[in-house]
């Protein structure tokens, strides 16, 4: 059957024999073969190439932040939270609740809601991290003050809640004679009296 099928062919016919005729046509069916994958394998590469012009690679996804830097965040977010709920609290000395607190006392309360137990006094607390740089302070970070103009010796303590730019860094404090308020640490009389900042987490 096989052989009748060579010889019916136009090749085949003009082969002297039936063997020569056979192989003649498998070589052949076999170039063929060849021919149509080649045809095959290059539609296939200038489709691919096609499409990959016709759509751009997509862009890199940016990097996220650490870990420990979200967590930070989140802790620093919760205490200003609790922080704020204390303004208009009176100035009172020694105290740490609502009836009454000194600026020292208002940060203890403060990191509680975080379970974190700061040093009681405004001194102790600006041990209590690493120092930051008045240009790199963030929410959450602590600042400290002298009594008067040009001194180091630290009387004062607040906690900075919001930057706003480089004219405009809030902070909370228990003010002697306006009690729990925010002001702006860039301000002059601030400014006068900044000893130092340090970064609690």
């Amino acid at each position: 059957m096989a052989e009748t099928s060579c010889r019916s062919s136009k090749s085949a016919s003009k082969s002297k024999s039936a063997t020569t005729g056979k192989a003649y046509v498998r070589k052949k069916s076999k170039s063929g073969n060849k021919r149509a994958n080649h045809r095959s394998t290059t539609s296939a590469r200038e489709a691919a190439f096609r499409k990959s012009k016709a759509s751009p690679a997509p862009a890199k996804s940016k990097t996220t932040s650490p870990a420990s830097t979200k967590a930070a965040s989140g802790q620093a977010t919760q205490v200003i939270k609790t922080a704020r709920s204390f303004l208009g609290t009176p100035y009172r000395y020694g105290g740490s609740t609502s009836k009454g607190m000194d600026c020292s006392g208002l940060l203890c309360t403060s990191f509680a809601s975080i379970d974190v137990k700061l040093p009681r006094t405004s001194t102790e607390q600006s041990s209590y991290g690493k120092d930051v740089r008045l240009n790199d302070v963030s929410p959450g970070d602590l600042v400290f003050f002298a009594e008067r103009k040009g001194g180091s010796k630290i009387s004062h303590v607040g906690m900075v809640t919001t930057v706003k730019g480089k004219d405009q860094v809030m902070f909370i404090h228990s003010s002697t004679s306006r009690g729990v308020v925010e002001d702006n640490l860039l301000g002059e009389y601030y400014q006068k009296i900044f000893v130092k900042a340090i970064r609690p987490f």
